[in-house]
């Protein structure tokens, strides 16, 4: 994000000419009795501002009020607070149970990755809470969450599910690979999406399973994500925390960069985190092209970006 609002700048695919700039602070200063959320529909709505689908940006705009707010160019509306109750309600649901499941991944195939259905989300996020290292957190803007099932028994059976989001803004082992500069990356870093959860349910065990899953997640993710948000991403990233070691990922091809710095997913936190390993998978063979190409004219829409 810019840290001076008084010039044309970039925020991912969107160029703020000074007209813009005029047009949020003359909303800012005309509308500061409406909330967080009315400022933003309203950005978003006069602006315009939307995502290749044509969906309002309701993520990246708050993220720009974030900016903003901390550059102290102009004040804000607070954020509502988001309460312990509203966090619970998230995953109040009965997890998924244990699959008690050992065999040769030939005698369960075929293994599909399946999107999850709205109604379904939250089973999802209590599994992912109750069993996955890291526990749940919540995905904020562009997202697509999977059931792994497995077909090859007289009913299917869920084994586990994944989560792609939003990928890391500031990387500095994938943005040196890239051949990034920040401006750049602040433009198309949308088009890069961060495996942020990967479960296998306790009890499965069945070899090459990990890996397998993972390549039916890349040969499908371009079209969930290009259906659901107007535009195809080009590469994934994921982080392996010690003391797993990636070999799933390594074994599906994907390509070790290097070790993040403990400073969080956003960049801006204090090395108090632990070193993860850095893995990326190009979707597409000419990936560095298709990364910065030009972004679709946007369609009409209606409803949030997630």
């Amino acid at each position: 994000m810019p840290r001076t609002f008084d010039e044309p700048f970039w925020i991912g695919d969107r160029y703020f000419s000074l007209d813009d700039i005029a047009l949020i602070q003359d909303t800012l200063r005309r509308f500061h009795r409406l909330s967080r959320g009315e400022i933003v529909q309203t950005l978003c709505e006069n602006l315009p501002w939307t995502t290749p689908g044509g969906k309002p940006r309701l993520w990246a705009c708050n993220e720009l009020l974030d900016a903003i707010e901390a550059s102290e160019w102009m004040p804000v509306p607070p954020k509502a607070a988001r309460t312990h109750a509203t966090a619970r309600a998230e995953i109040q649901s009965t997890p998924l149970a244990p699959a008690h499941l050992v065999a040769a991944l030939r005698d369960v195939q075929p293994i599909t990755v399946d999107p999850v259905p709205s109604a379904e989300l939250p089973v999802w996020n209590a599994t992912v809470a109750t069993y996955h290292p890291l526990g749940f957190q919540r995905a904020f803007g562009a997202r697509q969450h999977y059931w792994i099932w497995a077909h090859g028994g007289p009913e299917p059976v869920r084994l586990g599910g994944l989560l792609f989001a939003t990928a890391a803004h500031k990387l500095a082992a994938r943005d040196e690979w890239i051949g990034w500069d920040a401006a750049t990356r602040a433009r198309f870093r949308s088009r890069i999406v961060n495996n942020s959860r990967y479960l296998i349910l306790p009890g499965v065990a069945v070899p090459h399973l990990a890996s397998h899953v993972l390549a039916l997640a890349a040969r499908r993710l371009r079209a969930d994500w290009l259906a659901r948000y107007g535009f195809a991403p080009v590469l994934l990233e994921t982080f392996v925390e010690e003391p797993w070691v990636g070999t799933c990922y390594a074994a599906a091809n994907w390509h070790l960069l290097g070790y993040t710095t403990g400073r969080g997913r956003t960049g801006t936190h204090r090395q108090t985190l632990p070193s993860k390993s850095v893995w990326v998978y190009p979707l597409v063979r000419h990936w560095r092209t298709a990364l910065v190409e030009p972004w679709p004219t946007p369609a009409l829409a209606e409803d949030d970006e997630g």
